[in-house]
């Protein structure tokens, strides 16, 4: 060829000497074996061409080594012209690029194992369209060409082009999107991904109007969609192409629906449901969004076939009404009245909300007393030991119950279910479940002897427990050898109590009551295979109804029949009621007998009782004081052998006394009776009546409830289903922590209408309910921003503005010389800072110096006779600051964690615990106490770092405000003035900042729209506000884990570009690691940072401000 140098083997030797010798020796090489290989013109045109790349450029040398050592792989795929082609094809790059020619070259190898040769010159002449000339277009294309032999592992080569094609087109609009789909579609080709058609096809049509779309598209498609079926897979992307331009629906959110819809629905019914969806699609596009984002509300209701109903019927709507697309819009939304007329008419469920007027009538005149109706969601939300959303359950003021009532086939049969599970759990309160007393005698003259010893027993006992059912349960004989069992064992016998008054005392709902007691009986399964676990489930089973046919474990029956006989005593008398301290008595018998039987596997064929004897009284073992005292003292030595296993010691009778047991799995829950918490119920219900003088502010003690019983009881009660602490278990501590915050919190709560109630926080009004009005000085209302409806929530805030009371003055002085290295630092800094204010004013007629440039140019007019500018001075000028600061301060109760855990000293006089809970606990109790404390908490990092910044700003002149915010509730939001804007610093400001403490929640919007009011009316010329936070925006109906999280992040967003809109400049520091997930969608196009180390803080801000205001 022309084109080709045509030197001889030992020029071509001669000139490869003035490269590395790496080049020389990989040719020699090469040739060694080709030689055998080539054809002589082939072999000669092969090795010109290397020394060809070779002098194309400095480093091209890079690009012939990569030549010559890729030959020999790539000539055993290629025939001898196509070869040559493709020896060709890399000196063409090399002009163009050695870096890309090096790329092409190295790829080879691999490449021609998976491309034949007819396809070279398309390959090459495809990738190197990508190549514009910059260097991104360079990177991509060189990433493109080691990329293929991956792709090619699993694409046909015609599928390979189409992949090109797209990345060629997205490299329009972004080469780093591109860069990066590429990555993405590398690793989704790995999974075995079959329809890459599909996925190509739609990316193409995304990158032409919605390329920014393209990446979140991709990311789901890599964690999500690859995991589903390839049918369900085709489905959705047809369905994407469908959708796709479809007013205000983008490719990404429509998938992320989908994969939470799918998520949300049982599996069964998937692919049913996208095929409805598809045909949604096809006919009413518009509709689809809506569709999928109601389908778990739909299904609440609707079985899958009555949803196909439904979602006929709208189609049809659609089709009929031809261009008018609200019909059907409001029909698919749930807006209109035919819509839920039909799901009313077609769907056999109940829903609560349209019926709870209705329970609160009807369970209010049962147990005549004033109880609310709630959803059971509602009270999990809470966190204050409720987990079952699908369970009833009542904490005596409200009864929770089920939002949706389904599981029979008519509405009548559903309504009776709803009317059942609330009188049920109305009963606990009118029958005084939960207003058990140990200093009560009970009802049976036979448990005299039981309720003696009890008492005589408590009656010694200390405070550690929170409730009388505690006290007993937990610290008495005999439960105090296994309470998990005794609290087991009650609520079967309160259970049981509780079940018969009903169909003694409510005749009308007697029928329902017993065909829904008789289908669970049925329904309870017999999968028990350990003796004791057996024996429980057969009393479960007869307190549900059975009266013949039981199996118990062999040698059992004489200890069945007698428990039976204890049970039926709750129900024997006719003109007494037997009382809560009746099932306690009870309890005890059953514990007693029960508990003895061991908890082995029964290998033994089980016994069989056909009938139970009739009851009698008189053989009532427990009448005996002797029979008693025997017991008392059995469980107690058990109990003190268990507590000498733990401490090592050994007892002399330890081996013949019945280790407890840790592998006992408690009797299933019978669904009907509900979430049954007997413990919390005690609790939460005497705190109804609390006075002012027992309920004290927030941060001290609630009296009568002291930090060892409310430990007690989050660590040790079986109604909150948490483990105990461990040094070791980070994760059970922040439960526990966080379910103890959430209960004090719920303590405080109770009864807030109360007249004499003082302290603690405000009542809460319904987050559904409607604006809110200042009538109080200093309260301001302001909206919020929903990001569901697009719109504001007018008046929807209530804010309180507080000026933070005096604290201590020597706070400030002594953070100052604590750190005074720190100060003279940051000062140095500032004084530099300082002369940046002035700038050079050139063109006066008098000044510092003379002007070289305009003096020049006087002179140069002088020569030509013009007559020259006399304006040959210059000097700086001080330019005028005007800058405006309001540092917003996160004052939420998350800051009173400690920052080092590890820096607690052993001798610390604050006396701060360890464990997680107690710490949460002690921290409420002394938080109002002025100890000094030998670790630091993240509000007093806080605290320092606003000294040190007050101090700079004071020596810089610039104007600011220091305020501080908190909350419970949207009515309750809680601002702080610690320094005004316009206020001037003195001692009381200083001693201001020493009062700055943990409080409640962080309700950032309202704060952020206070802030904004006050700067909006300042005259400087910029403006910011400096958020300082620890976490999140979150706040009770606000926002919640696993419940709208982003409501809160987007209406402080919507808050940030409100500040923007006035001119002012919002920047957000956050201590919370985390940070970067919400904060990327909060702060979005707005400045902020996320601090890794508290500690930096106070060194932190000053530089931070400076960098902000200049």
């Amino acid at each position: 060829m022309e084109n080709i140098s045509k030197f001889d083997h030992e020029k071509i030797k001669r000139l490869l000497k003035a490269y590395p010798k790496e080049v020389l020796s990989a040719y020699l090489e090469s040739r060694e074996i080709l030689i055998n290989k080539l054809p002589e013109e082939i072999l000669y045109q092969w090795e010109n061409i290397g020394i060809d790349i070779a002098k194309d450029s400095a480093r091209s040398w890079e690009s012939s080594l990569a030549y010559y050592n890729a030959s020999v792989n790539v000539q055993q795929y290629l025939p001898s012209g196509q070869f040559l082609g493709w020896s060709k094809a890399g000196l063409k790059l090399s002009k163009d690029s050695t870096k890309i020619s090096e790329s092409f070259l190295n790829s080879s190898p691999k490449t021609m194992i998976r491309l034949r040769p007819r396809y070279i010159d398309d390959w090459v002449s495809r990738v190197t369209k990508l190549y514009k000339g910059t260097w991104k277009s360079t990177n991509l294309t060189c990433k493109l060409f080691e990329s293929t032999s991956n792709i090619l592992e699993t694409l046909s080569f015609d599928q390979y082009c189409k992949l090109v094609d797209f990345i060629d087109v997205l490299s329009n609009r972004s080469y780093d999107y591109a860069s990066e789909i590429l990555d993405d579609s590398i690793e989704i080709y790995k999974t075995n991904f079959l329809e890459i058609d599909d996925l190509i096809h739609l990316s193409l049509l995304i990158t032409e109007k919605e390329w920014r779309d393209i990446k979140p598209v991709y990311e789901i498609v890599a964690e999500q969609i690859i995991k589903l079926p390839n049918a369900n897979i085709k489905l959705i992307f047809d369905m994407c192409r469908r959708v796709y331009g479809t007013a205000g629906v983008k490719i990404s959110e429509f998938l992320k629906l989908i994969i939470k819809t799918l998520a949300l629905v049982n599996k069964n019914d998937r692919d049913q449901i996208l095929q409805m969806n598809q045909q949604i699609v096809n006919n009413v596009p518009y509709a689809s969004i809506d569709f999928l984002s109601n389908i778990p509300r739909l299904l609440d209701n609707l079985d899958i076939d009555q949803l196909d109903q439904w979602k006929s019927q709208g189609i049809r709507l659609a089709i009929d009404q031809d261009t008018n697309t609200a019909p059907a819009s409001q029909f698919f939304k749930l807006q209109s009245k035919e819509s839920n007329d039909l799901i009313d008419r077609i769907s056999s469920s109940v829903e609560l909300h349209r019926i709870k007027d209705l329970m609160k009538l009807f369970c209010t005149a049962l147990c005549d007393v004033d109880v609310s109706i709630s959803e059971t969601s509602k009270n999990v939300e809470k966190n204050i030991g409720w987990t079952d959303t699908d369970l009833p359950t009542t904490d005596g003021k409200t009864i929770y119950l089920p939002s949706v009532i389904k599981q029979y086939p008519t509405k009548d049969e559903n309504f009776s279910y709803y009317k059942i599970i609330s009188a049920r759990q109305a009963a606990y309160s009118e029958y005084g479940t939960f207003k058990y007393d140990f200093r009560i005698q009970p009802i049976n003259p036979y448990s005299k002897q039981i309720f003696n010893k009890l008492l005589e027993q408590v009656s010694e006992m200390g405070d550690e427990h929170a409730t009388r059912i505690a006290k007993v349960l937990r610290g008495a004989k005999p439960f105090i050898a296994d309470p998990q069992f005794a609290a087991e064992l009650f609520n079967i016998v309160e259970a049981y109590r509780i079940d018969e008054l009903i169909l003694k005392k409510y005749p009308g709902l007697r029928n329902d009551f017993k065909k829904i007691r008789l289908e669970t009986l049925n329904n309870r399964t017999s999968d028990r295979e350990k003796r004791r676990e057996i024996f429980v489930e057969e009393v479960v089973r007869f307190t549900l109804g059975k009266v013949s046919n039981f199996t118990v474990p062999k040698g059992t029956k004489t200890i069945f029949t007698k428990i039976t006989n204890y049970l039926r005593t709750l129900t024997n008398f006719d003109q007494n009621i037997m009382t809560v301290e009746d099932s306690m008595m009870v309890t005890v018998r059953l514990f007693d007998n029960i508990r003895k039987i061991s908890n082995e596997e029964e290998n033994a064929p089980l016994d069989e009782i056909e009938e139970l004897p009739d009851i009698d009284d008189s053989e009532d073992e427990y009448n005996d004081p002797e029979t008693v005292d025997e017991m008392m003292s059995f469980f107690g030595d058990m109990y003190e052998s268990s507590m000498g296993e733990q401490s090592g010691e050994e007892t002399q009778d330890q081996e013949n006394i019945d280790p407890m047991e840790d592998d006992y799995s408690p009797a299933d829950p019978v669904e009907y009776q509900g979430d049954f918490k007997p413990e919390l119920g005690q609790l939460l219900t005497e705190m109804l009546t609390v006075s002012g003088e027992e309920m004290q502010g927030e941060g001290e003690e609630i009296q009568g409830l002291t930090q060892e019983q409310i430990e007690e009881l989050v660590q040790n009660s079986p109604d909150l289903e948490t483990k105990e602490s461990d040094q070791n278990s980070e994760l059970d501590a922040t439960q526990n922590q966080e379910l103890l915050e959430n209960l004090m919190k719920e303590l405080k709560n109770r009864d807030l209408d109360n007249s004499s109630f003082t302290g603690g926080e405000p009542m809460h009004i319904d987050e559904e309910g409607g604006p809110l009005e200042a009538k109080e000085p200093d309260t301001y209302t302001y909206p919020e921003w929903d990001f569901r409806d697009v719109e504001y929530k007018p008046n929807w805030c209530l804010l309180h503005e507080k000026k933070l009371p005096d604290g201590e003055a020597n706070f400030y002085k002594d953070t100052l010389t604590d750190n005074s290295s720190l100060v003279y630092q940051i000062k140095k800094q500032f004084e530099l800072f300082v002369p940046e204010q002035y700038r050079k004013q050139k063109r006066l007629e008098d000044g510092e110096e003379a002007d070289l440039d305009a003096g020049i140019e006087a002179l140069i007019d002088l020569r030509s006779g013009v007559t020259p500018d006399e304006k040959i001075y210059w000097r700086r000028n001080k330019t005028e600051r005007s800058v405006a600061v309001a540092m917003l301060i996160d004052m939420s109760a998350s800051t009173a964690e400690a920052i080092d855990d590890n820096s607690k000293s052993n001798n610390d006089d604050w006396g701060a615990p360890d464990d997680p809970v107690e710490y949460m606990i002690w921290l409420r109790s002394r938080r109002a106490e002025g100890l000094r404390r030998s670790y630091k908490r993240i509000v007093d990092v806080e605290k320092e770092g606003i000294v040190l910044m007050v101090n700079s700003l004071e020596m810089l002149g610039d104007d600011y405000g220091i305020y501080g915010f908190s909350g419970y509730g949207r009515e309750n939001v809680e601002f702080y003035t610690i320094k005004d804007l316009d206020e001037k610093f003195n001692d009381s400001i200083s001693g201001r900042i020493d009062r700055v403490a943990p409080l409640h929640a962080t309700r950032m919007g309202p704060a952020i729209r206070h802030t904004i009011t006050k700067l909006a009316n300042h005259e400087a010329r910029s403006r910011f506000i400096f958020l300082i936070t620890d976490g999140r925006p979150q706040d009770r109906g606000y926002s919640r884990e696993g419940v709208e999280k982003e409501y809160a992040v987007y209406d402080t967003r919507q808050a940030l570009i409100e500040a923007r809109q006035q001119g002012i400049t919002p920047f957000c520091l956050t201590v919370d690691k985390s940070g970067h997930d919400y904060l990327k969608t909060m702060m979005d196009d707005f400045s902020y940072e996320v601090l890794s180390d508290i500690s930096m803080l106070p060194a932190r801000l000053p530089e931070l401000y400076k960098n902000l205001t200049t």
